[in-house]
C-alpha cells in the first residue's frame, strides 16, 4: 500500500490564494494503521492552518472517547465514516451524526467566536 501521507507531516498554510486538496479515505485509513490509533484509541492529523482557521483529520476506535476541552473558535464537524457522538456546553443531549463503528471526521475550528 502507498502512503497517503509521509511523517513528519507539515500541514499547509492557509492564504487568501491557497488552493489544496486532500485524498481523505486514504489519510484517514493511515491514520488508523499508526501506533496511536492502535494504543490510545485516536489519531489526528493536522491538514491545514491559517491564523483563524485549522483544519484537522481525526480517527477514533469504536467506544473510544475525547474529553472535554475547549476549542480557541466556532467548530464544525464532518463525518467521513463511522459514528460520532457529541454534546456541547450549550447542548446536553449528544448529538449522532452518523452510524458505524471506528469513525474518521474532519474538525475545522476556526471563524469569529
Amino acid at each position: 500500500m502507498s502512503q497517503a501521507y509521509e511523517r513528519p507531516f507539515r500541514p499547509t498554510e492557509l492564504t487568501a490564494s491557497t488552493v489544496q486538496s486532500f485524498a481523505l479515505p486514504e489519510m484517514a485509513n493511515q491514520l488508523m494503521t499508526e501506533d496511536a490509533f492502535q494504543t490510545d484509541g485516536r489519531n489526528a492529523l493536522t491538514l491545514a492552518r491559517g491564523n483563524d482557521l485549522t483544519v484537522v483529520l481525526m480517527v477514533l476506535k469504536a467506544q473510544s472517547e475525547l474529553h472535554e476541552h475547549h476549542a480557541p473558535g466556532p467548530i464544525t464537524v464532518t463525518t467521513l465514516s463511522g459514528r460520532l457522538a457529541f454534546s456541547t456546553a450549550t447542548r446536553s443531549e449528544p448529538l449522532e451524526l452518523r452510524t458505524g463503528e471506528d469513525s474518521a471526521f474532519l474538525l475545522v475550528i476556526g471563524g469569529r467566536g
